[in-house]
């Protein structure tokens, strides 16, 4: 490898002026108190599945009926979803062979389209409630009216159908690292949820049924497009950990870098007797393994201000950068092991004539402050892609060998210059390393900056067109990057490049936009750290933890031609991968609300029938009251009666003039 020329770490830079420096490649290195270093580890892969009551079946363009299963003893909804549903009149068979509905085919449809919506995101569908609650086989057949000559010989349609919310699948990868290649199995089990429905703990702690699955199959998209069908079994063989046990389990495929859609569908009868289907689409990312951790032991150079922890590692793949996280743990006074902290951050490789390094910053108080000394040693050591936060390479222990003299550190061979400096509050949580511009606070007397002025941002969510009233808000500005589908890291840095043009702001944020303010303030400097005045960051409707749709919609968007694309981050198992990445202290930052439809006790109730089938109540259409929850955040409350969008049964929850009050009067600009 080549030499290259040595710099110095600074614990702070010389006072310049702002106009001439970037945010761009300003960097945050965090640090976590040691009682929340648990919080920053990755999720077992069991806690990060999906848990489904509904029934996707695809259905081909030529077909003209579909029976399916229902043991649902409530209020049953059915959707059918196509591109051309205006034109199909529909009618439906109980088992009894009781005709529940017939559409007229010489008259206007009795049951009007609408569409299943996210953000912008929206595919047509006939949606409506079976009238009598049987369980057993239905029955739905239907005609086109469209003339043959416009017909799409290919178009593929969708029926969606609600079983019983009590007895649910549930479905997960059994290894989170998932790089190109790797052992990747999915696991499919029943459980049943009488009492739980919307207590997601709880649920993974149910035990599965055993016996109930009688068949089961995964569809599988692969990046190129191919696909192929894969059966589950539950015989010890070919990823089943155990025979016999009621889990059954498939080998995915992991050859290709891309994102991956995965249609599971199982049926088989309950205990009580009742035969059931259920479905599960979700999506799972395949990496480059770009870096590996090296069997060499790391390095700990501890200076009197700033230390350095350098990961060792190999070098493999295109990424220039990649997210490195690890609890360091020193020698107490009683000679016994001690954590420090926990450390993370987006790094870039330093290469040397004989080595490869990832380097991490933190305060050297975090070893000061209980008298730590060597032997140090590093724990939970994980590399995970900076995009999409999936796992890269992890080992749960190695060494790190004291440097006592700082040596000289070698410049990033990507990048040409890098200093480190405490944040503008002197806070020993954080490293800033890169070109990073001062805050406005930490003198009175810098040289001014081109950035103008104070202000609030309002930020939409994932491919949404706005959503903000901009008149309910003073002194803010929206930020537009309409109808797009971006990672949180991707959303992130437009909010940043946004709000660059001011001195610092605020930000008031819908769905997705809510999560990459969190990840803009926790990983990267910005004008958001200069905000003064109130709460930094105030969040409605924001999946934290995921949504079913992700993977739902994007089943559909490919199919179908349309929608947005493919968002892992917002999966539960990308959000999941991601929360891991954003300590406490940071969370603390954000004020969020959610909400959900106001319940009528003599109606079925929803936000949005086709949504209401894939999520468990209390939603908003989008966003399950359980997964809009942001551990370590401030929750300022749940409220029904508004939804996630507009063209919702209630109110778009961005439109509620008294929450928007309250929000601009106590937002930070």
């Amino acid at each position: 490898m080549k030499r290259l020329t040595p710099y110095l770490v600074f614990s702070l830079l010389p006072l310049v002026s702002l106009s001439a420096l970037s945010y761009a490649d300003a960097y945050k290195h965090l640090a976590a108190e040691p009682s929340q270093a648990k919080a920053q580890r990755l999720a077992e892969p069991k806690a990060q599945g999906v848990f489904s009551h509904t029934a996707l079946i695809p259905l081909g363009a030529e077909q003209r009926e579909q029976s399916f299963l229902v043991d649902n003893l409530d209020a049953s909804p059915v959707a059918l979803i196509g591109p051309d549903t205006d034109q199909l009149r529909l009618s439906l068979t109980d088992p009894d062979g009781q005709q529940q509905l017939h559409e007229a085919i010489a008259q206007p449809s009795s049951i009007p389209t609408r569409d299943l919506q996210l953000g912008s995101e929206s595919f047509p569908a006939k949606q409506f409630e079976l009238r009598a609650n049987k369980p057993g086989r239905w029955k739905l057949n239907w005609v086109d009216t469209a003339a043959a000559e416009t017909r799409d010989a290919k178009l593929k349609r969708y029926l969606m159908v609600k079983g019983d919310p009590n007895f649910k699948l549930y479905s997960y990868r059994d290894n989170v690292q998932t790089t190109q290649g790797s052992q990747v199995n999915l696991v499919a089990y029943m459980v049943a949820a009488q009492g739980k429905r919307g207590q997601r703990t709880q649920l993974l702690d149910t035990q599965p049924f055993n016996g109930t699955i009688e068949q089961a199959s995964v569809l599988i998209t692969q990046p190129d497009g191919q696909t192929m069908t894969l059966a589950l079994h539950d015989d010890g063989r070919n990823g089943d950990a155990i025979a016999g046990d009621g889990q059954y389990s498939a080998t995915l495929p992991t050859q290709l870098v891309g994102v991956y859609t995965q249609e599971l569908q199982v049926s088989g009868t309950r205990p009580d007797g009742l035969a059931f289907t259920r479905s599960v689409s979700d999506l799972y990312p395949v990496i480059e393994q770009s870096f590996a951790i090296a069997s060499r032991k790391a390095s700990l150079v501890q200076g009197t201000d700033t230390a350095e922890i350098r990961v060792p590692v190999s070098v493999n793949g295109k990424d220039q950068q990649v997210f490195v996280g690890t609890e360091v743990w020193g020698t107490n006074a009683q000679g016994k092991r001690e954590i420090a902290t926990w450390v993370g951050g987006i790094a870039t490789v330093t290469e040397t004539a004989d080595q490869a390094y990832l380097s991490l910053y933190f305060d050297s108080q975090w070893l000061t402050q209980n008298d730590l000394r060597a032997p140090y040693q590093l724990r939970a050591v994980r590399l995970q892609n900076v995009d999409n936060h999936t796992p890269m390479d992890q080992r749960a222990q190695m060494s790190a060998a004291l440097q006592t003299e700082q040596a000289p550190m070698l410049a990033n061979s990507r990048v040409a210059s890098t200093s480190v400096r405490t944040d503008s509050h002197g806070d020993k949580r954080v490293r800033i390393v890169g070109a990073a511009p001062l805050s406005l606070k930490t003198s009175s007397n810098l040289v001014q900056t081109a950035a103008a002025g104070s202000k609030l941002m309002l930020v939409h969510g994932y491919c949404s067109n706005g959503g903000w009233n901009t008149n309910h808000f003073t002194n803010a500005v929206e930020f537009k990057d309409y109808n797009a589908n971006r990672s949180h890291d991707a959303f992130a840095r437009k909010i940043r490049d946004a709000g660059a043009a001011y001195s610092s702001f605020g930000v008031v944020a819908h769905s997705q936009g809510g999560a990459a303010a969190l990840h803009l303030y926790a990983k990267y400097a910005s004008g958001l750290d200069n905000a003064s005045g109130g709460r930094i960051i105030q969040s409605v409707g924001t999946p934290y933890q995921g949504t079913a749709l992700a993977g739902n919609l994007a089943v559909l968007g490919q199919i179908f031609g349309a929608g947005c694309g493919k968002n892992t981050d917002l999966t539960y198992s990308g959000a999941s991968n991601w929360l891991a990445t954003i300590p406490t202290w940071a969370r603390s930052q954000v004020d969020y609300y959610t909400t959900s439809f106001k319940t009528r006790w003599w109606a079925y109730d929803y936000c949005h029938l086709a949504t209401d089938l894939l999520l468990d109540d209390p939603e908003d259409g989008t966003t399950e009251k359980w997964s809009g929850q942001l551990s370590g955040a401030v929750n300022k409350g749940h409220k029904t009666g508004w939804c996630h969008t507009s063209g919702m049964r209630d109110p778009a929850q961005t439109g509620d003039t008294s929450r928007n009050s309250s929000m601009n009067s106590r937002a930070a600009r």
